[in-house]
């Protein structure tokens, strides 16, 4: 069920049968030449847009939090770059005033990868204020399933892209340049603007093999997954 189709009575009428919120996190930042700037956004958001009718009458769909912490990307145009400790602390917040609304199973489905030293941590600071929380990186989790549809993945690459076609393919200018790119930087090497080496043009993978059915086939293959360990999430919760 959608938080925001509620009102104050059908919200405490929904919250007495329904313990578990699931809260869409993304970010804006520059995802290539090609792709929107809101891609972080817009996949969590199609996810729970297809999980509402299988599952919304057990999972309070929290509205998005589109905004993130990227220090990879903050050189680019169009990134708007929060400090992790800024976005930790206001997604710990946010999570905590539905504990007091009467959730206890919280789920984060993050679509960005800025934020998951960040999440990781609210994750713990939540259970210990006893909830059970399952926190989604969905490229990172699913990636086994992933790549049978979109074998090079990456930031703004196939799978992203792909994704973002699915939704709307006049999200996606593929006449951008949107060929194929690897990082060279080790990832546990950090300096100021690293981005522009790592990131050239502020994507990585193979974004010009992206097509709307490779996404679709995405967003189909990980909706049972994404169920699943929903569910058992359920069997840890108290």
């Amino acid at each position: 069920m959608y938080m925001h189709e509620l009102n104050m009575t059908s919200f405490t009428d929904f919250a007495q049968r329904v313990d578990t919120v699931l809260i869409p996190i993304g970010m804006i930042e520059a995802h290539g030449p090609h792709c929107s700037l809101s891609t972080d956004i817009l996949i969590p958001r199609e996810f729970v847009r297809r999980l509402n009718p299988l599952i919304g009458d057990r999972v309070l769909m929290a509205p998005e939090i589109p905004y993130g912490h990227s220090f990879g990307l903050a050189p680019f145009a169009g990134t708007i770059d929060i400090p992790g400790e800024v976005f930790g602390a206001y997604v710990f917040e946010v999570a905590k005033a539905y504990l007091k609304q009467g959730m206890q199973n919280v789920v984060l489905f993050n679509g960005h990868g800025g934020n998951m030293s960040s999440l990781s941590l609210v994750s713990e600071k939540l259970a210990d204020h006893g909830a059970t929380v399952l926190t989604i990186n969905w490229w990172v989790d699913y990636r086994a399933e992933i790549v049978k549809y979109a074998p090079v993945t990456g930031h703004a690459g196939e799978d992203e892209t792909s994704a973002v076609l699915a939704i709307d393919p006049a999200l996606v200018d593929m006449r951008l340049g949107v060929s194929n790119h690897t990082i060279t930087t080790p990832s546990n090497l950090k300096m100021k603007d690293m981005g522009k080496q790592s990131y050239p043009q502020a994507y990585s993978g193979h974004a010009g093999a992206a097509t709307a059915e490779k996404g679709e086939q995405i967003y189909t293959a990980l909706l049972p997954k994404i169920i699943a360990d929903i569910e058992q999430m359920w069997k840890y919760s108290r």
